[in-house]
């Protein structure tokens, strides 16, 4: 099961955690994968464990950011693997725009743009420059979108990212259904805290770490690898009916209340406005 012999992979901010992570999953399950990024290095060094494993692997760096360069490399990508079957936009982020962080009162015109161009803009037309060429070949494919679980409940102060997340869930939803008639497959995975280099600010000390456990039922933050599993899952043939999807993977958190309760004991609601 989940065997990717023969499969033509491409995955957006491979270059470190949860990319890195889904790039390898699928190269020791036989594919051979095209990573992109920024950061040349660390792609590099992904590649070569790629091909260590005995697959064969491009470096793509480019800033994602940048919509028309993102088009372009899904097409370069399948020209250097021969054929492309699967992509995973994994590159987004909370971006270092002043506003992007904080009460929506204080978000800027800056932020959201920047904030939509490397979460909605770039994996909506990668993501259609890549059903294209899937729809030439004729075969079907897999397309899976790393999206957030901001973007399916509220998260005070990071308004803008839930909301780019959340516009890529729809989305996905909406290209599931109008690229299901060429064999193409549209998922998304929405993960709580996955232990990178992006959240190391939430969990520096053990009490971080265990304040930060304590929000998932199951009592533990992700773990890249837990993302790469479920990507390996929903980019494989034994996912075959499975498209339009948003898989949470969150530790067991399922509802509203969770992040509230969780952000109410952190902030607590001052005497004077209490009811």
């Amino acid at each position: 099961m989940f065997s990717f012999e023969g499969k033509k992979a491409l995955v957006t901010g491979g270059g470190r955690g949860i990319g890195r992570a889904i790039a390898i999953a699928l190269a020791r399950q036989g594919a051979d994968v095209a990573v992109a990024a920024r950061g040349r290095s660390e792609l590099e060094q992904v590649a070569d464990e790629i091909r260590s494993v005995g697959r064969r692997s491009f470096v793509h760096a480019l800033d994602l950011a940048d919509t028309d360069a993102a088009v372009k490399m899904v097409d370069a990508a399948a020209r250097e693997l021969g054929s492309l079957d699967v992509l995973v936009n994994n590159a987004g982020g909370i971006t270092d725009q002043p506003g992007s962080i904080g009460p929506l009162d204080e978000a800027t015109l800056e932020a959201f743009d920047a904030m939509y161009a490397i979460n909605v803009r770039t994996p909506l037309f990668a993501s259609v420059a890549a059903c294209r060429l899937m729809a030439m070949q004729g075969k079907g494919g897999a397309i899976l979108n790393i999206v957030s679980i901001d973007g399916v409940f509220p998260a005070p102060t990071e308004g803008i990212y839930g909301s780019a997340k959340a516009a890529l869930v729809n989305l996905t939803k909406v290209l599931a259904y109008e690229a299901g008639k060429d064999g193409i497959r549209v998922n998304a995975i929405a993960p709580g805290v996955i232990e990178t280099r992006l959240t190391e600010h939430l969990l520096r000390t053990d009490e971080d770490r265990a304040d930060r456990a304590s929000f998932y039922p199951l009592n533990r933050v992700g773990v890249p690898d837990d993302i790469a599993a479920a990507a390996v899952y929903l980019c494989s043939g034994e996912a075959g009916w499975v498209s339009g999807n948003v898989l949470y993977v969150t530790g067991g958190q399922l509802a509203t209340s969770d992040v509230f309760r969780w952000v109410r004991a952190k902030n607590p609601v001052p005497d004077s406005l209490k009811i």
